[in-house]
């Protein structure tokens, strides 16, 4: 798997819409290059988002900055999963939230773990631990400026890695914001 996100410091952005009908994040460089974008891949009419309380699965697609894709994210609300996967589908990894929404799972295509994230109690900042032990990266939610923060859903994330890090868990904690996003933040 070639390292799409290989970057000491990453930004996952939403951009700011009033009334989204689809969520997208914009993944960039620490000096805000457009890495890739991860949108949903089906939006959704405001009638069938009054029916419904929750959608259960929720699909996206990651592309690079030209447009082609490189991976798809499928976030189960039932299950408390998001699978990682390849363009063909083939599974990656995934990323596993626990009931408090403080702890998730790295986990790789056999389910084996590859990090853990714990977050603090306001969700806001999370330390990834590789499955020996040790930090190799934080995330952290940051402030999306005012009129975003007032006026939509959309948020900011920032992750910085500490050391070398391999090419799946780099890629699981670069999706973690998005998940988080998903699970805690986005109103669907």
């Amino acid at each position: 798997m070639e390292d799409l996100f290989d970057f000491q410091a990453l930004r996952i952005e939403q951009p700011g819409k009033l009334f989204a009908n689809r969520a997208s994040y914009r993944i960039l460089d620490d000096r805000r290059q457009l890495i890739a974008v991860a949108s949903e891949s089906e939006g959704h009419a405001r009638l069938k988002l009054l029916r419904e309380s929750m959608m259960d699965v929720r699909s996206f697609t990651v592309t690079t900055a030209g447009g082609v894709a490189v991976l798809s994210l499928v976030k189960q609300a039932s299950a408390w999963n998001t699978e990682v996967q390849s363009p063909d589908g083939a599974l990656v990894g995934r990323i596993r939230t626990e009931g408090t929404r403080r702890h998730y799972t790295l986990l790789d295509e056999r389910d084996q773990t590859v990090g853990q994230a714990t977050g603090d109690l306001g969700l806001k900042r999370f330390a990834v631990t590789g499955a020996e032990g040790g930090t190799f990266a934080r995330v952290q939610k940051t402030w999306a400026g005012l009129r975003k923060e007032m006026l939509t859903s959309s948020d900011h994330y920032k992750v910085q890695f500490v050391g070398p890090v391999a090419a799946l868990p780099r890629t699981l904690t670069v999706m973690l914001p998005i998940v988080l996003d998903l699970t805690s933040y986005e109103p669907l």
